[in-house]
């Protein structure tokens, strides 16, 4: 899944092909490595003293990592300018908002947001970077443990498998109108998220003096506030028997009961995830592929429970996922 996830980021953010499956130990994949190596200090004032990082002028990524993708993604800019090729990506919106300041529409609209300056090769290149930090390995482990899942709880990987196959059938193939149809797969992926998210807390900095509702708790502007993700995803009065996997959870009617800020997978607001169809897409693309004619059981030495990694900003299983893969007939 980390080789998958890699592979799409790169051609979708830079429009690179790296072949993770052919060559899994190419540059692109080292580096994402990299940036997720667990660093228990280091991520510690990340999430809850940033201000140390400006106050001593330190860089939040290891200079080895800046000097890499930010190389990287000059060079293939000035590649596609030198050649004019126009691929349309994510790394093409960039340039143009580099080049014009803003996004050419993609239809016959002659509205156009131009924004106040052309964004400089360097914020161009940040853009770029979060995109790729922010995609393949949140796909990857949602992926891992949607399986795991779905290993411990065979009804659920049955049902699912029977959805995939029933509408790519009535489609002709995996397209992205199959893909919108697999409501019971949403589920799954929803409920995998619920149990799992990437991100386990949210930073966020309150930029208006705040009265909370029902309580005489005021938020000053300009305060740090940490949104415990995890925490609130696991509590029992929102989410009764937080530890059972239970795709129906998010069911229209069961969605209602909840308020919109209870799921926060994605973050929420202004601030929610650029990528989230894109995230929810290629999660699905990976659990199809992956189950459509394999059956998934837990590996002798797989736990019934999850320990998770410390020190990681991404949730991460201690040990690895280990599974049993059995091929079906098609």
């Amino acid at each position: 899944f980390f080789r998958y996830s890699v592979d799409i980021i790169m051609s979708a953010a830079f429009g690179i092909i790296c072949n993770s499956f052919e060559n899994p130990d190419n540059e692109f994949r080292y580096w994402g490595k990299k940036i997720f190596d667990p660093k228990p200090l280091w991520n510690a004032l990340i999430l809850w003293a940033p201000q140390v990082f400006d106050m001593f002028s330190l860089p939040y990524t290891e200079k080895d990592v800046t000097n890499f993708f930010t190389n990287m993604f000059k060079e293939t800019v000035e590649y596609r300018e030198s050649r004019k090729i126009d691929r349309k990506d994510f790394l093409n919106l960039l340039i143009q908002l580099m080049r014009n300041g803003y996004v050419e529409p993609d239809d016959s609209s002659e509205d156009v947001n131009v924004t106040t300056s052309k964004l400089q090769m360097s914020e161009a290149a940040a853009q770029a970077y979060v995109f790729y930090l922010a995609g393949f390995e949140t796909s990857s482990t949602t992926a891992t443990f949607c399986l795991y899942e779905l290993a411990k709880n065979q009804d659920i990987q049955n049902k699912v498998r029977d959805e995939i196959r029933t509408e790519i059938q009535k489609h002709g193939e995996l397209s992205y109108a199959a893909l919108q149809s697999m409501e019971y797969l949403h589920k799954v992926i929803s409920e995998t998220l619920r149990k799992y998210p990437p991100v386990v807390i949210l930073n966020r900095i309150c930029t208006k003096e705040t009265q909370l509702a029902t309580t005489n708790f005021r938020i000053p502007e300009g305060t740090s506030i940490t949104v415990p993700v995890f925490g609130i995803h696991r509590d029992s009065d929102i989410y009764p028997e937080p530890d059972k996997f239970d795709p129906e959870r998010f069911s229209e009617e069961n969605i209602k009961t909840r308020h919109p800020y209870n799921y926060l997978p994605f973050g929420e607001g202004p601030r929610i995830c650029i990528g989230l169809r894109f995230g929810l897409i290629q999660t699905k693309v990976a659990v199809i592929n992956a189950i459509s004619n394999n059956k998934f059981k837990l590996a002798p030495n797989t736990p019934t429970s999850l320990e998770f990694e410390a020190g990681t900003l991404i949730l991460v299983a201690k040990g690895g996922v280990h599974l049993s893969v059995e091929t079906l007939s098609s």
